[in-house]
């Protein structure tokens, strides 16, 4: 499910400098209350959303359709969680353009400490993304995290097995302290599976530190 939208903002409104016009990015979780008919009924922003942002926000969320889940026959309500990303793009010497696209749905997921980039990995100059599959349980742990899929670069890896394993463990280690909300069905937190793509990037580097990131998509 993506959904866009695209709408002006005034940059006296954002406190923003003509001068230093450039796309700007941001990410958030939406925590959405739906109804049987799949429709949201109310919409809970993060803490710390700049006002500007927080109608637009809002009126994007409260247009989602989702496919309320059943239980013994029946629809009944959910809670699930919406990664969004809101784009701010230059449109002219005043204004921006916001957009706002939907990455995901499902578990609340972050990560307490970023994973470590493997150093034998760092020396090798290999970077790529392991695909971990893994379980959100109803008291927000994560558990049953194991490699699902390795896509590395190729030439600098001498064994890409051994790679797929290091990345893979390091991303597990990360996990193991996530902090997740579950979801929620017919008014009880409820287990998920998720897969979680973590990326290992050297960030243009020839001998510093590398950098490692994840991004939840709820299944």
């Amino acid at each position: 499910m993506k959904r866009v939208m695209t709408l002006l903002l005034l940059l006296g409104s954002m406190g923003i400098a003509c001068a230093q016009l450039a796309e700007r990015r941001f990410r958030y979780d939406l925590a959405l209350d739906i109804d049987t008919q799949g429709h949201v009924e109310h919409v809970t922003l993060p803490d710390g959303v700049p006002p500007p942002f927080v109608a637009p926000l809002e009126k994007a969320a409260n247009g989602w359709t989702f496919k309320a889940p059943v239980r013994d026959g029946a629809p009944v309500t959910a809670r699930t969680y919406a990664r969004v990303r809101l784009v701010l793009v230059p449109q002219d010497n005043e204004h921006y353009g916001m957009r706002i696209d939907v990455l995901s749905n499902g578990p609340s997921l972050r990560f307490t400490w970023n994973p470590v980039f493997p150093p034998e990995m760092m020396r090798a100059r290999a970077e790529g993304t392991v695909i971990m599959s893994a379980t959100v349980q109803p008291d927000g742990s994560v558990t049953d995290i194991e490699l699902k899929k390795a896509e590395l670069s190729q030439h600098d890896v001498v064994n890409t097995p051994r790679a797929a394993r290091l990345f893979a463990e390091a991303a597990r280690k990360a996990m193991q302290t996530m902090q997740a909300r579950p979801e929620w069905v017919g008014g009880k937190p409820v287990a998920t599976s998720i897969e979680l793509p973590v990326s290992f990037g050297l960030n243009g580097t020839t001998g510093g530190d590398g950098g490692a990131s994840g991004s939840a998509v709820g299944r």
